[in-house]
């Protein structure tokens, strides 16, 4: 049996957790799902469930270890980019406990999970993006790029899953019917960013807006090199997650990924997305170095890329396996209610 901690473990988790069990050689997997918000703790088909401290405060590593021991866990996935570097520095100290902890080293994570760095090692295979402080640089840079005829869109460099990212578009940044709507990336006017730039302290992601498909590329790495890569275009996006997709290897975003793993010693799951240009050739929109949350969709297509991390992990062979990938596999997510005591 296999111990397996999940971190941030909400509605989202559900599917991971089921293709962990449904694995390809019928290992028992505990599983132990932790948040620190008891709304969102997803209490439904984990072994045993707890709520922590959040992921700042001092004593979160130290109750992660004493919930590790008392539920034999060996590996511990975390699912929150912001908890990335806390993991990657406390590494050493869960593996003097005996847990093993699926995150790529300090440096790694901080060159691949860096939005502004990462447009800087990759301008040619990325839109054209800056950072700005003023709503002059703003100006500058939407004149460069062609504003309104050629859209841009805005994105906080610390956040991932959707938060703070907006489309900039005067006609839909005006549509009551799409404007904060739930779940959905929103648009804003310009005159909208101005006023955002303004009141907010720190820089801000501006980007060349590519027209096209949603493109992911799911991988497995170590240690620098690309083991294996598995790709889906999404249709519907919500909650910053695939909610209708299909499986659609691109060669080309293999390639591009292949290329991000070896320049930045990338270890365990990443996954790189992508815009999918209607001639089939893509661009590079950034890394998640974690888990994805539409992970389960490619195993269940027959790469079960969260499994193959635990065995990694733990120290088995997963080189050169052999898989039967189904490459017509579509994907709808749906999310139920959830009853508990």
């Amino acid at each position: 049996m296999i111990g397996v901690l999940i971190t941030g473990c909400s509605m989202h988790s559900a599917d991971l957790i089921s293709v962990l069990r449904d694995n390809y050689d019928g290992e028992e997997i505990h599983v132990v799902g932790i948040n620190c918000e008891d709304t969102a703790l997803l209490r439904k088909g984990v072994d045993a469930g707890y709520v922590v401290p959040r992921i700042t405060e001092p004593d979160y590593i130290p109750t992660v270890i004493d919930i590790c021991k008392k539920e034999h866990v060996d590996v511990v996935f975390p699912f929150i980019t912001a908890e990335l570097p806390i993991m990657a520095a406390n590494k050493e100290e869960l593996e003097e406990n005996g847990i093993k902890v699926s995150v790529s080293s300090m440096e790694s994570l901080l060159m691949a999970g860096d939005k502004v760095l990462l447009g800087k090692m990759y301008p040619d295979l990325m839109p054209r993006q800056t950072t700005v402080s003023s709503v002059a640089e703003a100006v500058a840079f939407a004149k460069d790029v062609g504003y309104p005829e050629k859209k841009i869109c805005c994105k906080l460099p610390d956040r991932c899953g959707g938060l703070g990212f907006s489309v900039v578009d005067e006609e839909k940044g005006l549509d009551m019917t799409l404007f904060n709507k739930f779940g959905l990336n929103r648009y804003i006017t310009f005159d909208m960013l101005t006023a955002l730039i303004q009141h907010h302290e720190g820089d801000i992601i501006l980007q060349e807006y590519e027209e096209g498909e949603d493109y992911s590329m799911c991988c497995l790495a170590e240690k620098g090199k690309l083991l294996y890569g598995l790709g889906f275009k999404a249709s519907l996006m919500a909650f910053g997650s695939a909610m209708f997709a299909e499986i659609c290897q691109n060669e080309q975003a293999l390639k591009i990924s292949e290329q991000i793993i070896a320049d930045t010693g990338l270890d365990g799951n990443l996954c790189c997305d992508f815009m999918l240009k209607p001639d089939g050739t893509v661009k590079l929109l950034e890394v998640n170095p974690r888990l994805s949350a539409t992970l389960p969709f490619i195993a269940k297509a027959g790469l079960n890329l969260p499994y193959l991390r635990c065995l990694q992990l733990l120290g088995r062979d997963v080189k050169d396996r052999k898989f039967d990938i189904n490459y017509a596999l579509r994907m709808s997510k749906n999310y139920e209610s959830e009853y508990f005591v």
